[in-house]
């Protein structure tokens, strides 16, 4: 296979994956929130698989999914999921930590 050839399977791949992506998104209800809101969503969900839950800021901030969001906008989108009742602020901690909350399918409260 030349590489051209390829280069074209693999973004036809890509193509697939993000359609793929977008109808999950659609079936959970979360296809209205901006890039922004799912990258840090999501780097709340793949955090919460490696710890007790509980996900200290500086983490989804530092997660590869956030690392390219200008500081502010990070912020916005945050605390955006918490109104939305994605991310919850983590019980009986300190701030700037967080769990999924009853929109994402988990509840700590």
């Amino acid at each position: 296979m030349d590489d051209q050839n390829f280069s074209t399977k693999r973004f036809e791949s890509v193509a697939r994956l993000r359609e793929l992506l977008f109808g999950l998104e659609r079936d959970l209800g979360i296809d209205t929130l901006s890039q922004n809101e799912l990258d840090i969503l999501y780097a709340v969900r793949l955090l919460a698989v490696d710890s007790d839950g509980v996900i200290r800021s500086e983490a989804i901030r530092k997660h590869s999914l956030c690392a390219k969001i200008p500081t502010p906008t990070f912020h916005r989108g945050l605390r955006s999921l918490i109104d939305k009742g994605f991310v919850a602020r983590a019980p009986k901690t300190r701030a700037r930590a967080y769990v999924l909350g009853p929109r994402a399918g988990t509840s700590h409260a």
